[in-house]
């Protein structure tokens, strides 16, 4: 096995629709990297532009790759792993608290419950690692989201499930949690955050798949 090959493809910003090989070298260079730093600390100041400076991060197409190709969902190829996407600021909660105590309010609340579900959950991966849960929960990744108010997890598809959606679902219920249910599609992207934000990563269960 070559260990420095993802079967995942990047591109370094949303508009770019010529995915590259995702290599190790190359994907801690972004969560290591001064740009990215920089570019989540200008999406995290929720302000008019946030979604702009989003659009500039480079992502992961953690469901598919495209061998070269056009990033559709025409040509993508699975690669076994699939990204839970956990949108804590579309919660009743966060809107709730937008009206009552103002925008500030539901940020922090947000990008507080934001943290504490990435740490828990990275728990119970880890606990599993251990043999001491048998949840099957397969998680390779937790970062919390560019936007600081949302959670990404990574994990591997699961046998029982025949879609991404399948398993976005069944893993959304054992970690007990909402998340978006329109990142089914294969050739979705995935922005990256700095490594600080990333409370569980098996770098080695990520990059053991190609040739």
């Amino acid at each position: 096995m070559n260990n420095n090959y993802s079967p995942c493809d990047f591109v370094w910003k949303a508009r770019d629709n010529q995915p590259k090989p995702l290599t190790r070298e190359q994907f801690l260079s972004f969560l290591n990297g001064s740009d990215v730093k920089l570019i989540t600390e200008k999406v995290r100041m929720h302000d008019a532009q946030s979604e702009v400076h989003k659009l500039f991060l480079p992502a992961v197409t953690w469901q598919a790759r495209f061998d070269g190709k056009l990033r559709n969902d025409a040509n993508a190829q699975p690669t076994g792993f699939f990204c839970l996407d956990v949108d804590i600021h579309h919660e009743p909660k966060f809107k709730d608290l937008w009206v009552q105590s103002g925008q500030d309010a539901a940020f922090f609340w947000a990008e507080e419950e934001a943290r504490e579900r990435a740490k828990r959950w990275a728990r119970m991966q880890q606990e599993e690692d251990s043999d001491i849960s048998s949840h099957g929960l397969g998680i390779v990744g937790i970062h919390v989201s560019p936007s600081g108010t949302g959670v990404h997890v990574i994990a591997n598809c699961h046998e029982s499930c025949k879609s991404i959606a399948e398993n976005q679902a069944r893993l959304a219920r054992l970690l007990g949690t909402e998340y978006d249910e329109v990142c089914k599609d294969w050739a979705r992207i995935f922005f990256l955050t700095p490594k600080e934000d990333w409370t569980y990563l098996d770098i080695d269960s990520i990059f053991d798949e190609v040739e």
